[in-house]
């Protein structure tokens, strides 16, 4: 069985990806396979079960 595979490109500003690229690291993780393993369980489960935290800042500047 052959399996197809489609490359997605998306925008992020440096900050947010270089402190996702260390914490992903310090679990053994890179980047794109944590972003797989998301879409994989989206496209698995049907849900994305995902929790969205705000950092004090932000949640005072939304409210």
């Amino acid at each position: 069985m052959v399996i197809s595979e489609k490359l997605i490109q998306l925008r992020v500003e440096d900050d947010i990806k270089d402190e996702a690229d260390k914490i992903f690291k310090s679990q053994g993780l890179t980047t794109q396979s944590a972003i797989k393993i998301f879409l994989t369980q989206v496209a698995n489960t049907g849900d994305h079960h995902l929790i969205i935290y705000l950092k004090k800042d932000d949640a005072q500047a939304i409210a």
